[in-house]
């Protein structure tokens, strides 16, 4: 694997979960026993009741573009040699949204509603980024 020069997140004891499930191939949300609501990001209570009964639920690789951006010049140079790319929001059956990178899909076909499925890209040994490509 080559060295990945990009900036990555920093996971926290809160979304520990969540990365640790994307090394497994896994995408990992929040599911409150209380009420039922799924959220993402992470956060300590419900966002719909409050509750602290919060489990961790494995979704599917499914989703469709809500949202998206095409990026042509970027604000990160890091990002320089990846222009164009598209950063998207994708709506997940789960109830969650995940902003996300669209891969392997060329521009004009790019659109809101369009099914979409995960894919797990290793970044480095401690990270693995989840992004997504049209099915």
């Amino acid at each position: 694997m080559s060295t990945y020069t990009k900036p990555l997140p920093e996971p926290t004891a809160l979304s520990q979960p969540f990365w640790k499930g994307a090394q497994e191939g896994k995408i990992l949300v929040q599911k409150c026993a209380s009420c039922g609501a799924t959220q993402h990001p992470p956060r300590p209570l419900c966002g719909q009741c409050w509750s602290e009964r919060l489990a961790w639920i494995a979704c599917s690789h499914r989703g469709t573009v809500f949202s998206y951006a095409v990026y042509y010049r970027p604000t990160i140079a890091e990002f320089r040699d990846d222009a164009p790319y598209v950063v998207a929001v994708v709506e997940m059956p789960e109830g969650v949204r995940l902003t996300t990178n669209i891969v392997d899909c060329p521009m004009d076909k790019i659109a809101v509603d369009l099914p979409v499925q995960a894919v797990f890209d290793k970044a480095t040994d401690e990270i693995t980024l989840i992004k997504f490509k049209p099915t």
